[in-house]
């Protein structure tokens, strides 16, 4: 059985009161129905004063102390650095002093009597503009009649406390960068920094402040202006804000998630109204005004959302080829002769392959075709450069192929005109 927080089963508790049924609880907080019924019951009843009885290693301290200070535990020997370990502990009571308790006895025991030492939390609150916090969770739906599953990209401004959530149907490179710019778009501007969890569409490989973020990622974030913070490993601490919030709103949007929807932009909408509802009625606790209005005054700093940004799942570094072509995913495209030997960027978008040179884009081709190799004739002409000489010009015949016409008659008139005239300037024996 999984242990529940304090915090989880008081969730649970306020949601149950608000008639969310407890299946849907456990879904939603992602926990086990069964585990979850057992300690909302538990809840319930009376404590049964099983902490109030003596255990078994009750009169035992001058005896665990021995042990403990024989190996130097820093525990009991205030000047000593060492420990020892609860098994061993465990069996020199049995051998040496006829203990016939458990090593769970000992274990209890040693938690009650020398508590760890609690680990202090340093809160940060940052000033306007500056960080977001971005998160994935996700919930059943049932959407034009079918049950599914959805993935919610929540994202919370720091300072403001604005939330936000952008749904989706998948979890994918482009739907991580759509999520971003739509989730951009309703704070109305782009903060400095995004903190993320180390999931595989941003961080390829380590964590926090070593982590290595995927190439794509990388592109999104210098494009749009902001810089990435991984949280450390395992440290869901690092982005408190919205990981508080993937657990509690939950019941403020339960009674949204859980109905009938037509479509998932239906949906997005009701979600968008809910979120401008409880930012008028909530405070920052920043600035003890209402996050809507911290989040007008935090709006005023912040960058400007890329405008024409597309969102790509896949970014490459190619040469130019002579033939001016580049590859990516199997095929060859074209782009201007102009940059032949010279390196340009391959983006995958969801519907085009782009090709991008000193910030500006040079090519665009459709993408996922049957076709392995894709032209553009015009790449081909125009002037030559200063470091390119321009292909040689299309003849008149190869002009006529790319055209699909067929070749002209060396003839200039019909042949039955020829034999007349011939016939006119030679008249044949027996003519007058």
């Amino acid at each position: 059985m999984a242990k529940l927080r304090r915090e989880q089963v008081m969730i649970a508790q306020e949601m149950v009161a608000r008639s969310v049924s407890v299946r849907r609880v456990a879904t939603q907080l992602g926990i086990d129905e069964s585990t979850l019924r057992y300690r909302l019951r538990r809840s319930l009843e009376a404590p049964d004063g099983r902490r109030e009885r003596p255990t078994v290693l009750a009169g035992w301290d001058e005896r665990v102390d021995g042990v403990l200070a024989r190996f130097g535990d820093a525990r009991v020997v205030s000047s000593a650095t060492g420990h020892c370990e609860t098994q061993m502990l465990h069996g020199i009571l049995v051998r040496e002093f006829g203990f016939r308790g458990s090593y769970q006895a000992v274990r209890r025991y040693l938690q009650r009597r020398f508590p760890p030492m609690r680990q202090a939390v340093r809160r940060v609150e940052t000033p306007p503009g500056v960080q977001a916090q971005h998160d994935w969770f996700d919930f059943p739906a049932q959407i034009a009649g079918e049950r599914c599953v959805l993935h919610g990209l929540l994202g919370t401004l720091s300072h403001s406390r604005g939330r936000f959530v952008w749904i989706s149907p998948s979890m994918t490179q482009l739907a991580w960068q759509t999520g971003h710019l739509a989730l951009f778009q309703r704070y109305e501007g782009v903060p400095l920094w995004i903190r993320i969890d180390n999931l595989k569409t941003a961080v390829a490989h380590g964590a926090g402040p070593t982590a290595v973020l995927t190439p794509a990622f990388t592109t999104f974030a210098r494009e749009c202006g902001f810089a990435v913070d991984p949280c450390r490993a395992a440290t869901g601490s690092d982005k408190g804000k919205v990981e508080r919030m993937v657990r509690t709103a939950r019941s403020a949007w339960a009674d949204l998630l859980g109905q009938a929807w037509s479509s998932v932009e239906q949906l997005q909408a009701a979600l968008d109204q809910r979120a401008v509802e409880r930012h008028a009625q909530e405070r920052c606790p920043v600035t003890g005004t209402t996050i809507a209005e911290a989040l007008a005054v935090e709006r005023a700093v912040l960058q400007p959302v890329p405008g024409l940004h597309e969102p790509f799942d896949c970014v490459v570094a190619r040469r130019v080829s002579r033939d001016a072509l580049v590859s990516f995913a199997s095929r060859r495209y074209s782009v201007p002769f102009a940059w032949i030997d010279r390196v340009v960027e391959v983006r995958g978008t969801a519907q085009h392959v782009v090709m991008l040179a000193d910030g500006r884009e040079i090519a665009r081709h459709p993408r996922h075709t049957a076709a392995r190799l894709l032209l553009t004739p015009s790449h081909y002409d125009g002037p030559s450069t200063a470091t390119v000489r321009a292909p040689s010009p299309l003849g008149r015949r190869a002009r006529l192929q790319l055209a699909a016409l067929p070749a002209p008659s060396a003839l200039q008139r019909p042949l039955a005109s020829y034999v007349a005239l011939v016939d006119g300037m030679c008249p044949m024996e027996g003519t007058p």
